[in-house]
């Protein structure tokens, strides 16, 4: 048995998420959870993470299942931490559960970081054409319309958490219907494949999730 560690920045055990990942794994690989702010309450994120002018702004999930929204630069020393103890459990790759953007992280084992596969996957699907895509928080939609852009692609932007009401997401993702996008990226690792079969249904579009990708590209690495 392989052992994939996947490191959420937000606490683990991360219930909502691992059985889609799971499902798309090759037989023979175990996947162990670690959680960036596992040592911390949500009061401690809000207090001692909580995002300066300029930082990129991440959102995940706690134990309890509440939102916690972040500085995607402060979580930086927790998530490697969390790398650094994966690695000397053994680890044989590391799935860094998030899409946001990060500096160099440190590690000896292959690293998969969501954000680069998701854009080089979407660009090569887009075909020139605009992609529409779905962030959690409405801080985030500048945050994307800028980073996506950067990576090369035209995009049409809606907010809808996938840690709140799915009637949300939903309503979002209806507001795409006759909007002439290729297709929809979910951008974050909180969307799961029922809430993908929810915005493919009320969108009228095809949809990329990226959990199921991140766990399709290890399974094809080591599996």
């Amino acid at each position: 048995m392989r052992s994939i560690a996947g490191i959420t920045v937000g606490q683990s055990p991360r219930i909502d998420m691992t059985d889609d990942i799971r499902s798309k794994l090759a037989p023979g690989l175990e996947l162990i959870e670690y959680g960036a702010l596992d040592d911390m309450t949500l009061e401690e994120v809000e207090r001692e993470l909580k995002p300066l002018p300029g930082d990129e702004v991440l959102v995940s999930r706690m134990r309890d299942g509440r939102q916690a929204t972040f500085s995607g630069t402060r979580i930086v020393p927790l998530v490697q931490k969390r790398i650094d103890e994966a690695e000397a459990a053994g680890a044989d790759a590391i799935i860094l559960l998030c899409t946001g953007g990060f500096p160099e992280l440190r590690h000896k084992v292959p690293l998969i970081i969501p954000q680069p596969l998701f854009y080089s996957v979407a660009h090569a699907l887009a075909g020139g054409r605009t992609i529409a895509v779905m962030v959690p928080d409405k801080a985030q939609v500048e945050q994307a319309r800028a980073w996506w852009g950067d990576a090369g692609l035209s995009i049409q932007v809606v907010q809808a958490s996938p840690y709140g009401d799915l009637d949300a997401i939903a309503h979002a993702a209806r507001s795409l219907r006759g909007s002439n996008c290729a297709f929809l990226c979910l951008d974050c690792m909180g969307f799961s494949v029922s809430m993908r079969d929810i915005a493919r249904r009320e969108s009228g579009l095809d949809v990329l999730l990226p959990r199921t990708l991140v766990a399709s590209t290890v399974s094809e690495l080591l599996g």
